[in-house]
């Protein structure tokens, strides 16, 4: 009879998987881990001469296909008439389905690599989420007909909005808001506050967060600057937190092998690629207008350039002006000698932390499984996959991790294409899907050793992740959605 019984158990939960629908339902994909849901066999390349089902023109925008059944959603917006929409797309043939404009009065300003709509939505099934900084957030039915909106203050990031709402529930949850940046959770029937998380120990800005069960109880992990929080998903209560890491934070973390893997990278912070800045003296000479002694914000220069991220004709340089907050220690909007010089004392480092379940209050010295110091990625999100994480750095370089020791499953390679990487990876069939800012696109072989299966060169620019259903690999460009499969 108990083995009975276990057949049906497992039967049932075979049917059941069997009857869900093709799904991508957020920013990376079912429970945010960037991989495929199902057992479909995945193309080994994304060429449009050989395998592409079909290609739709889109209006700009980096927000990421999120997919439920025969329905695509992206949210774009239209530079001309200053709009910003949600787009519903019939994944089946590409058509447009419906297009329903935000009420925003007002468009968000933004760094030139970002867009107004890079904010990816996310549904349950039966609604589907959008956000966006110039407003904040719209739920529709999937006719298109609203059914809620929220709206919410500007965001206080300094390069434009970026992160993604995400269901944990009965509830969404949304980072990087209100004047500490913090998180706040949603009724989902409603809009309306269940919990927010004011006076956070590190302000958070773009990561989507990760949702974490831990026995009876379930967290919601946060990568902030300078540290990474940990929540109840109940009430918001913080839980733990690791202070001490990278001064940002963009990319989202991910779970496997019973340990959680976060990412935190700022540029300049890698061994290899300490940022150099030019002697304070020279910049007064050249800036200090009231020789005061001291930049203002007014007296620096909006072409001083303190670091390059290897983007093309310039795409992604790092300028002063953009990072003042970081360099102006007590506020006063100046920076002086004293300031500018910690910078290069700060003993940030870039890192993988692999952390270990059941935390209770500061647990940098307690939960911390393995550090790898070299590889983490600035915007791509690391990928836990077989066994092993995958991170993709600026300049095309990839590090991939056995997530069990922190080793190195193999040398750390430099990937042809080069230049910036803004998606992050996915994976499904064995097989790891990079892009690159230029809009190459990388199919790797999962495997302990580097194996490159195709190269294609889309020649269009790529920011937005991939996303990954029933047999199909759904790629956003600048101006096309792309659908490729066997």
């Amino acid at each position: 009879m108990r083995r009975l019984s276990l057949i049906v158990v497992v039967l049932s939960a075979m049917v059941a998987r069997a009857q869900e629908p093709p799904r991508w339902p957020q920013f990376r994909g079912v429970d945010g881990r960037a991989i495929a849901a199902d057992a479909k066999a995945l193309p080994s390349e994304l060429n449009p001469a050989k395998n592409l089902r079909w290609k739709t023109p889109v209006p700009e925008g980096w927000s990421s296909p999120c997919i439920w059944g025969e329905r695509v959603f992206l949210t774009a917006h239209d530079p001309k008439n200053q709009k910003l929409d949600t787009i519903c797309i019939d994944r089946t043939d590409g058509k447009v389905l419906w297009r329903q404009t935000a009420p925003a009065e007002k468009i968000e300003r933004v760094y030139k690599v970002n867009s107004p709509a890079s904010s990816t939505p996310a549904t349950d099934g039966q609604r589907v989420v959008v956000y966006f900084g110039s407003y904040g957030l719209l739920c529709y039915d999937f006719t298109g007909k609203e059914q809620w909106r929220r709206p919410l203050g500007p965001p206080r990031a300094g390069f434009g909005s970026a992160t993604s709402p995400m269901f944990a529930g009965d509830v969404i949850l949304l980072n990087g808001q209100g004047k500490d940046s913090h998180l706040i959770a949603v009724n989902a029937k409603n809009g309306e506050t269940a919990w927010t998380t004011e006076g956070n120990l590190f302000p958070s800005d773009y990561p989507v967060p990760m949702v974490w069960p831990q026995g009876k109880m379930t967290e919601v992990i946060l990568p902030c600057r300078g540290g990474l929080l940990a929540f109840d998903l109940k009430d918001g209560k913080r839980r733990w937190w690791i202070p001490g890491l990278s001064p940002e934070a963009n990319s989202s973390p991910t779970i496997g092998d019973g340990l959680l893997f976060v990412a935190t990278h700022l540029p300049g912070g890698d061994p290899d690629r300490r940022m150099t800045l030019p002697p304070f003296a020279e910049l007064l000479k050249k800036h200090d207008k009231n020789n005061d002694g001291k930049l203002s914000r007014q007296e620096v220069p909006n072409d001083l350039v303190i670091f390059q991220r290897d983007g093309k004709d310039g795409v992604g340089e790092i300028r002063l002006n953009q990072m003042f907050w970081l360099f102006d220690k007590n506020k006063d909007n100046h920076i002086d000698e004293a300031e500018y010089n910690s910078i290069l004392k700060t003993p940030y480092q870039n890192s993988l932390l692999a952390i270990r379940p059941g935390g209770d209050g500061d647990i940098s010295g307690t939960h911390i499984a393995f550090q790898v110091k070299r590889g983490a990625p600035e915007v791509p999100s690391p990928l836990y996959y077989e066994g092993r994480i995958y991170m993709v750095r600026n300049g095309g370089i990839l590090t991939v991790i056995d997530a069990k020791t922190g080793k190195e499953a193999y040398e750390q390679t430099r990937l042809s294409p080069g230049g910036i990487f803004y998606a992050s990876p996915v994976a499904g069939d064995g097989k790891v899907y990079l892009a690159s800012d230029a809009g190459v696109l990388i199919v790797l072989k999962s495997s302990d050793k580097h194996e490159v299966l195709s190269e294609t060169d889309l020649g269009d620019t790529i920011r937005a992740t991939p996303a990954i259903v029933d047999g199909v690999v759904y790629v956003r460009s600048a101006g096309h959605l792309w659908a490729f499969g066997k």
